[in-house]
């Protein structure tokens, strides 16, 4: 007897030990909190300002003024916290990097040119550089002074010529005409004598409207600045979106007093009859012609105007078809408003416009043009009347952004994806190759991911790279990718010392059991391999991004690391229909499906992770996301409500009824049978918890509202949270007031009551 009251006492102090191991470790998430850990670190990147005929390029970058003995890595924050901003200008010939600004030299200098004492904290110091680039502006009380950087002189700035008075907008090229709006419509006036304005359009108003603000009311006693604009000083051109019949949305603020505030806004829907209509006109000045171009090729089509550096006489149209599927380049003559029809391209069931790209080059004689047309993003190069000449990049990879173009010596450069064997097919990299397909480079060949800015004068380009595990690195380079010298490299000792630790990235199947997905692991950084963890999933449907970062990381957009430290392990994956860095079918899996696309893969991956680690309790699967993540999630948790057990699903578009015309379209389709959110509400099991910003104006909280309607009638459990005056991207205290109860949310299910009920 004595022995079996022995086994249960031991049984019940093992229960409360271990309970006492698992609870939700509050002081760990506040203490890696994005706002702490952004005190650790310093700029990670750098922006170059290239100076105008100079071999130089400046830049600033803050600096982290903490040490490690500054902070107490026992605690629960950083002790104290200072950073500096430093403008730097860099040698892009020799690599050399020095402070712009030497400011005990310049407030040593101050003192003999003013014979007084200077406070240096009243020194300003601007980084606006002089007609030949070699100084820049130091200002102390009311005088202001030059600053030249190479030989570290200050001189007190002589009184200039006034300047010369700069064409104003909406003037020609040779100033004689300026085009202005009076209540939305077109004037054209000599600038010499304005009274000879003359009238150009009769019809306009608010929503048709020539002026760049299309909905203000507007008398004809002033002028407005018009969106209509020159190629050269003879003739111009305008495009008009006809948005009077557009419907509209509305959202009221709770918050404002005395009375709350509706606001109503123009939103086209899926599947309105009535969406923006576009006009194109051009005129001639000399003439005073004005006429409107036959732009008709499909009904409810989206117009986009280019043009061609060095050609005047021409510009050039992008048509776009309803469905997505079609695309055209025409170029329209100014002269004479004659169209011709250049390229014309259909990709079923959609194009995907987040990598579309053309470039007219050489006034018009030849134009780049992205397509996935084999299969896999490339470009194409094509004459001025649209006979194709060669294809430009080729093979199983994706041809990205356009970085520069060299047309005196027939190079372009671009970013490429998936190209180099054995690399993150995410990782962007930059090529050179010419515009007749030959001689292609590869000008970084680091196994990271690389952000590049090319000098205007196509001699060096900056290199910032790194990848989620490797801290981040920026290079100048020679334009053959030979390096020159490294110029930032930021201290990340503070953050590892803090113990703070990288996400881990890891690579799964898809469903398919073919199909490579790549994912993050964020973990407790007192992680036991020997303990059992709740898994929560954080997801975005995409199909314009994952939310798999590939770069170095610390401040994740959904504070990821911070979560993980109450006792979760969190994961992110991509998934099939996610990216359009992956090729076509893989970008184009989810079509017509734009609800449930993702959550196969999303479940399939976490199984997986979870036979590979068994670290991962697959009894307590969490999910959320934002905007398409809280459609995912909310329809993940019905579709499999005895895997996917508590969630958070916030300003979720979970009625793509009402949510953007373009993207309900172009990923779902035009025969309007969207799947909703609000079917599934009787199939909800788990704990949910809905978000909304009170006045989002992108996903309007009806989406929200009608979710709740339907669980409401289906007599289902939930939790709904309302921030007013928050739109789409929460903000300030509200935004750390949801991120608190997102993390007690999880902790309360899946660690609190989870370890609660065990005990009884």
């Amino acid at each position: 007897m004595r022995q079996k009251q022995i086994s249960l006492w031991c049984a019940w102090l093992f229960s409360c030990t271990a309970t006492f191991a698992q609870q939700a470790n509050y002081k760990a998430a506040q203490k890696f909190d994005a706002p702490n850990l952004a005190k650790l670190i310093g700029t990670t990147k750098v922006i170059p300002f290239f100076i105008k005929n100079s071999n130089y390029f400046w830049f600033v970058a803050d600096e982290t003024g903490l040490t490690t003995a500054q902070i107490n890595f026992s605690s629960d924050s950083v002790v104290t916290a200072s950073k500096k901003s430093t403008h730097y200008i860099v040698n892009m010939l020799t690599g050399k990097k020095q402070a712009l600004f030497d400011k005990p030299a310049i407030t040593r200098q101050l003192k003999v040119l003013t014979n007084e004492t200077v406070d240096d904290k009243k020194i300003l110091y601007w980084a606006n550089f002089s007609d030949d680039g070699k100084s820049v502006l130091v200002k102390y009380g009311t005088k202001t002074y030059n600053y030249s950087y190479e030989t570290k002189k200050l001189t007190l700035q002589q009184i200039k010529e006034p300047l010369k008075k700069i064409a104003g907008f909406g003037v020609s090229s040779d100033g004689k005409w300026e085009l202005y709006t009076k209540a939305h419509n077109l004037y054209i006036a000599p600038t010499a004598d304005k009274q000879k304005e003359r009238q150009l359009s009769f019809d306009a108003e608010p929503y048709f409207s020539f002026c760049v603000d299309e909905k203000g009311s507007y008398t004809t006693d002033k002028t407005y600045p018009s969106n209509a604009k020159w190629l050269g000083a003879k003739y111009f051109y305008a495009l008009r979106v006809d948005t009077r019949k557009v419907g509209t949305l509305s959202v009221i603020s709770s918050a404002v007093t005395p009375r709350p505030r509706v606001s109503t806004y123009k939103y086209e829907l899926p599947g309105d009859k009535d969406v923006a209509q576009y006009e194109l006109y051009v005129g001639s000045a000399e003439s005073g012609s004005f006429k409107k171009i036959d732009l008709k090729r499909w009904p409810d089509q989206q117009v986009e105007i280019l043009e061609a550096q060095g050609n005047t006489k021409e510009v050039y149209v992008i048509r776009r078809k309803r469905s997505r599927d079609e695309i055209e380049l025409c170029a329209v003559e100014l002269a004479t408003g004659n169209i011709r029809s250049i390229i014309h391209e259909t990709s079923k069931p959609f194009i995907n416009e987040n990598f579309f790209n053309v470039a007219i080059i050489k006034g018009g004689k030849e134009i780049i043009w992205w397509s996935d047309r084999t299969g896999w993003g490339q470009y194409y190069r094509y004459d001025g009347d649209g006979r194709l000449l060669n294809a430009i990049t080729r093979g199983n990879f994706t041809a990205g952004k356009i970085t520069a173009i060299d047309t005196a010596k027939g190079d372009i450069y671009l970013y490429g994806y998936g190209k180099e064997r054995n690399i993150n097919p995410y990782y962007s990299m930059l090529y050179k190759v010419a515009l007749n397909g030959k001689n292609e480079h590869l000008l970084t060949p680091e196994n990271a991911t690389h952000q590049v800015y090319i000098s205007p004068d196509r001699k060096n380009f900056i290199d910032n790279y790194s990848r989620i595990d490797m801290a981040p690195v920026t290079t100048l380079r020679k334009i053959d990718g030979k390096p020159v010298a490294e110029i930032l490299k930021p201290n990340v000792s503070n953050l590892y010392a803090y113990g703070w630790k990288n996400a881990e990235p890891f690579k799964v199947k898809a469903k398919d059991d073919t199909t490579d997905l790549y994912g993050l692991i964020w973990k407790p950084f007192d992680f036991d391999p020997a303990k059992k963890y709740p898994v929560i999933s954080q997801v975005y449907p995409g199909p314009q991004i994952e939310t798999v970062w590939n770069d170095f990381t610390v401040l994740d957009k959904y504070n990821n690391a911070a979560l993980a430290q109450l006792g979760f392990v969190v994961v992110a994956v991509g998934h099939r229909g996610g990216s359009p860095i992956r090729n076509a079918g893989y970008y184009k899996f989810g079509y017509g499906n734009l609800r449930d696309n993702g959550i196969d893969d999303d479940k399939y991956a976490i199984e997986q992770l979870a036979a590979r680690f068994s670290y991962l309790d697959l009894n307590r699967v969490g999910i959320f996301g934002h905007s398409g993540g809280g459609m995912m999630t909310v329809a993940a948790m019905c579709k499999y409500p005895d895997f996917y057990k508590v969630g958070v699903a916030s300003s979720g578009n979970h009625d793509n009824r009402i949510y953007n015309r373009t993207w309900g379209e172009t990923y779902q389709g035009l025969d309007h049978k969207m799947p909703l959110n609000e079917d599934l509400a009787k199939k909800l099991k788990g704990h949910l918890m809905l978000v909304t910003g009170e006045v989002d104006d992108n996903v309007n909280p009806a989406n929200t509202y009608r979710l709740v309607d339907a669980l409401v009638k289906a007599d289902k459990d939930f939790d709904l949270m309302v921030l007013p005056v928050q739109d789409h991207h929460y903000e300030g205290p509200a935004k750390l007031y949801f991120e608190k109860r997102l993390r007690a949310y999880f902790a309360k299910y899946f660690i609190e009551q989870y370890i609660s009920h065990d005990r009884r």
